[in-house]
């Protein structure tokens, strides 16, 4: 037992006892003044002045112990057994043997205030002053015939009698006590321990983050820890406790909790059970949920225990991981397909360029021709789409002024949206420039104001709006972005909204909430790729029947990107160097050696890196310039040029892909100054390319 324990119990069995003296006193006092008066009435018959003064002091000073209570417990103990054995002493002397039950009542009283050894000698000294009153012969008239018959001898025997009765009384009395002592102070520790164990057991409770709770048989709330009350939105615990989730959720949800505290009772735990919750805002949250039924002592349940720990951000983690794996697996699938597709435009784009650049072409196939041409321009924006759900597009950034760029559209967003729309625009002055590819920025645009025109059928207002922008850490991480200065750029529509539910999965991929028919579920997950791969953060905010407003945030350009303008080709299109092609596309290869050499370039060609290395080893004339494709069998263009270089060590090289893989494009270019061409491509793009890279930058 601590010495904390051990001082309460002292303290608390010395009250006890002071209540015991304060009940003492009062009945003495009460009893005494009762018999105070006849015994004075006798004592004067008598003449025994001795015991009208004994009586008078003994309840002067009973009465005075009784009102003065400022004096310390033992000082009052004390002198209140003191007056029973001045009592005693007294009434020996002048009445005789019948009161020695002071005398008793001296002993039996000090065993019970003070304790079992002050008890102890108490006897000893009444059992003391018997034998000495009787040596002395100091004792009243009744009690003098034995004290002749027995002399000394006579009075020890008295005394030993007396002494024998009075030991066993205080003794029997004390022992009695004592364990009394004893059982009220293991109570006492238990009681104490009991509460140090609640104390530590509730301070635990109330500092886990956890939701923790305690119900009764009938679901009520007996016990709530701060993260219950945060949860529910109460003050504190005693707005709880009595409650039901009747009274704190929605019926929905309550209903569906109910039914699971009713398994519990019935004994029957729940264990780890994911749900999903609200709280006193409306957020959806996700708890891990365990209940078990809560016994009594006798083995009987008398309600249940929950314990909740909210995992919504773990929820969110996987979520993004299951997005993040989802889109991982798209960007593969897209970037194998455009790879292919790529290199089908490009020849596509070649021949209708050479079927174009012929004169005596019939103006019917000319025009079918030319709507090829078209479409396959249409069509090359396919991959760049697909891609962008990874984030791996390719972006060719421009400077941009978003205020520009949305009144310069502004007229065909119009005729986008239809007469039964009004579109308001609210564009801030002074805005800063971003560095985006106007592209993507216009997909991005188009698409938003598409979605807001079909969520409003009946006709509405759209309103975009500009700003410049600070956001700081916290917004940032929710947005996925840099803490940094942004360009704000808002869409907000009046249009149908969309619950909780569907915008937590609005950019998902392949999810829409469109008819069959009518929606892929792309659009927004583009839009997503596009603003997350240009470096800014989007969100979305909706309620049912009150519109959406879609937030975008651009980076703001620091610095002016240092560009390099575009060389112009000197002596036209047309050239005679030579120029060795490398292309394991058999109908991108011959597209591109036919337009070279319709232009007069003198063309040597390979399929792979293998036939390339013996066509550079037998050739003997100048290799003006390397045209190859990134990615070769067996060894990559990259590979190619550093063999190349040796003997050609000021050849020029230009490379293409068919990827829009960003990633795969720039791990494979062997140096800064290496060139790049995207495919698809036309015939004047490629040759222009070719004229800037092989004519020497003009001098000014």
């Amino acid at each position: 037992m601590n010495g904390r324990l051990a001082t309460q119990l002292t303290n608390d069995l010395t009250q006890w006892r002071a209540g015991l003296l304060e009940i003492i006193l009062r009945v003495a006092a009460g009893l005494g003044l009762i018999v105070y008066i006849p015994s004075v009435y006798i004592a004067l018959q008598n003449g025994m002045i001795g015991v009208i003064v004994i009586d008078t002091i003994a309840i002067m000073f009973i009465l005075g112990l009784l009102f003065i209570r400022t004096i310390p417990f033992h000082w009052r103990a004390g002198i209140c057994c003191l007056i029973f054995y001045a009592l005693g002493t007294g009434l020996l002397v002048w009445v005789g043997s019948v009161s020695q039950i002071y005398l008793f009542g001296f002993s039996i009283l000090v065993a019970i205030l003070l304790g079992l050894r002050a008890g102890l000698a108490a006897a000893a000294l009444s059992s003391l002053t018997m034998f000495v009153i009787g040596i002395l012969g100091a004792y009243a008239a009744e009690m003098d015939q034995p004290a002749r018959i027995w002399s000394e001898f006579g009075w020890l025997v008295i005394t030993l009698n007396f002494t024998l009765v009075n030991v066993l009384l205080t003794l029997a009395i004390g022992r009695l006590l004592s364990k009394l002592d004893m059982a009220l102070q293991r109570e006492m520790a238990a009681r104490v321990s009991l509460e140090r164990e609640r104390t530590l057991l509730r301070t635990l409770i109330d500092a886990l983050p956890d939701v923790v709770f305690t119900k009764d048989l009938a679901g009520r709330y007996t016990l709530a820890n701060p993260a219950t009350i945060s949860l529910v939105g109460l003050p504190d615990e005693q707005a709880i406790i009595g409650k039901t989730v009747f009274d704190l959720f929605p019926h929905e949800l309550a209903a569906s909790f109910h039914a699971d505290d009713m398994h519990v009772v019935a004994g029957h735990p729940l264990l780890n059970r994911e749900e999903r919750s609200r709280d006193s805002h409306g957020n959806a949250l996700w708890f891990l949920t365990i209940k078990v039924p809560l016994y009594n002592p006798a083995g009987d349940i008398i309600g249940l225990v929950g314990i909740s720990r909210n995992i919504t951000d773990r929820k969110k983690l996987e979520d993004q991981l299951h997005q993040a794996q989802k889109m991982e697996a798209i960007g593969q699938l897209a970037g194998g397909v455009a790879h292919d597709f790529n290199n089908m435009l490009t020849v596509i784009f070649g021949y209708c360029e050479l079927v174009l650049s012929m004169d005596e072409l019939e103006p019917t196939i000319r025009e079918s021709v030319t709507i090829i041409n078209e479409a396959s321009e249409r069509a090359a924006s396919l991959p760049r789409q697909l891609l962008a759900f990874g984030r791996r597009s390719i972006l060719q950034p421009e400077i941009l002024d978003l205020n520009q760029i949305i009144l310069e559209t502004s007229k065909m967003l119009r005729r986008v949206i239809g007469e039964h729309i009004e579109l308001t625009t609210i564009l801030s002055p002074q805005l800063a420039s971003i560095w985006v590819d106007p592209s993507q920025f216009n997909q991005v645009l188009i698409n938003l104001v598409v979605n807001a025109r079909d969520a409003m059928p009946q006709g509405g207002t759209l309103t975009i709006k500009t700003a410049n922008m600070d956001l700081t850490a916290d917004d940032a991480a929710n947005l996925g972005c840099q803490p940094g200065r942004y360009v704000m750029l808002v869409l907000h529509d009046t249009g149908y909204g969309m619950p909780a539910d569907v915008v937590t999965h609005i950019f998902e991929p392949f999810y829409t909430t469109k008819e069959l028919g009518k929606g892929t579920g792309l659009g927004l997950s583009i839009i997503h790729g596009i603003v997350q791969q240009s470096g800014g953060g989007i969100q979305v905010e909706s309620t049912p029947g009150q519109g959406t407003t879609f937030t975008i945030y651009f980076p703001v350009m620091a610095d002016r990107p240092q560009t390099i303008p575009p060389i112009a080709a000197t002596g036209g299109l047309h050239g005679s160097e030579t120029i060795l092609l490398v292309e394991d596309d058999i109908g991108v290869r011959t597209m591109i050696l036919a337009g070279l050499r319709q232009h007069g370039y003198h063309v040597l060609d390979s399929s792979n890196s293998k036939e390339a290395l013996v066509v550079i080893a037998t050739y003997q004339g100048r290799i003006d310039l390397l045209l190859t494709d990134i990615q070769l069998p067996e060894m990559g263009g990259a590979n190619l040029v550093d063999t190349l270089r040796i003997p050609y060590p000021q050849i020029k090289v230009l490379f293409m892909s068919g990827y829009n893989d960003h990633t795969v494009i720039h791990s494979r270019l062997p140096t800064a100054d290496s060139a790049f061409i995207q495919k698809p491509f036309t015939q004047h793009t490629l040759i222009h390319r070719i004229r800037n890279l092989l004519d020497p930058t003009p001098h000014g």
